[in-house]
């Protein structure tokens, strides 16, 4: 592995650390995800609680629960018995800042996936300058071996600034996805637990 960075040049470099955070930061999201997830099924009994008019056990369920759902529900029975367009300010309060959490570290996945076929090319294109510089030291006694060696130590970049950014998209449009679908939930069971919560 350290040969072929080595053989790639400068620009494998940077494609290591990017490969090292998109790893990272996607593991990390994944148990965030897991965990936010897990407080789906609470919402549902919190939901239900609400309907029939359990404020207390609700709101202690809901402090109990982990997950945004629960915490939006939450911030709604905390303030439950205020007129409507309160309650939806202190749920919409909750719920953007879970929303913020839920996107932590997505923005840099997306900008490694994007700029990594960027930097691949760029080392190929320094690595043909210096391929083709060396044929010209070389003079006319240049072996063709010299420049295909050269170019493919240069194409190592491209192939792994792909390698890097194509896991990177995938990872990324997965949890967005994620991400979508537990905002969604938020707003369902928030707008509904503002339904009968509020004045």
């Amino acid at each position: 592995m350290w040969d072929l960075l080595n053989t790639g040049g400068p620009m494998m470099y940077p494609l290591l650390l990017g490969s090292i955070l998109v790893a990272t930061f996607a593991l990390e999201r994944t148990i965030h995800f897991f965990r936010a997830s897990s407080g789906t099924p609470a919402a549902r009994q919190i939901h239900a609680l609400i309907e029939n008019g359990r404020i207390e056990n609700a709101l202690a369920l809901a402090q109990q629960s982990p997950g945004p759902v629960a915490a939006v529900l939450e911030a709604g029975l905390a303030h439950a018995g205020k007129n409507r367009k309160e309650l939806e300010e202190e749920v919409i309060l909750v719920g953007n800042s879970e929303i913020k959490r839920l996107n932590q570290h997505l923005d840099l996945i997306e900008l490694i996936s994007r700029t990594a076929p960027l930097v691949g090319i760029l080392g190929t294109v320094l690595g043909m300058v210096t391929a083709f510089q060396n044929v010209a030291d070389a003079g006319g006694s240049a072996n063709p071996a010299i420049l295909a060696s050269g170019i493919w130590e240069a194409l190592l970049t491209t192939a792994a600034g792909l390698s890097v950014a194509i896991p990177a998209m995938i990872v990324h449009h997965l949890l967005e996805e994620k991400t979508q679908s537990l905002s969604f939930s938020m707003k369902q069971y928030a707008t509904e637990a503002i339904k009968h919560l509020g004045k």
